[in-house]
């Protein structure tokens, strides 16, 4: 009996894909019991040539929306913060990135991650370093403003 061999799916097309995931994960997370939760990642990076790791660009400024998942070869979609306002750069696209061997580094969690990653439909790699913005425990309102902020959201929202 012969057996048809199924084509392939690319690289590409395995990491849309993973990175459709991962968007759709960051914006479905909803707080639990109706308490208002803000977590994300936010940091710099620079765009690199991926051939002589050489800077391609000034430093961006970047942010998460909600956790992410630092192991290697899974997307994580990262958005620029504008450096005037310190928000989300509106009408700009997520920056999906594909992370190669990020280093974590801990304090009791998580706090930090930085490394090399490719950016899908883009020639240049990414340098980057994040750290985590928790979310703050017991729901203190002070907390919850600095991290609306930190993570680029407007205030009070």
């Amino acid at each position: 009996m012969m057996y048809r061999r199924l084509p392939r799916i690319g690289n590409w097309a395995r990491h849309a894909g993973l990175a459709t995931l991962a968007m759709l994960a960051a914006w479905s997370a909803a707080p639990a019991h109706g308490v208002e939760t803000v977590e994300c990642w936010r940091g710099w990076g620079y765009l690199s040539d991926p051939d002589t790791q050489a800077y391609a660009s000034g430093e961006l400024l970047l942010v998460t929306r909600g956790a992410a998942d630092w192991r290697a070869g899974l997307p994580v979609a990262l958005y620029q913060l504008d450096r005037a306002t310190g928000t989300i750069m509106a009408g700009q696209p997520a920056m999906t990135v594909i992370p190669a061997h990020p280093r974590l580094y801990y304090r009791g969690r998580t706090n930090y991650v930085d490394g090399r990653a490719t950016i899908l439909g883009m020639e240049q790699d990414l340098v980057f370093g994040l750290s985590h913005i928790a979310p703050p425990a017991g729901g203190l309102e002070a907390m919850l403003e600095f991290n609306r902020w930190a993570c680029g959201l407007a205030a009070g929202k």
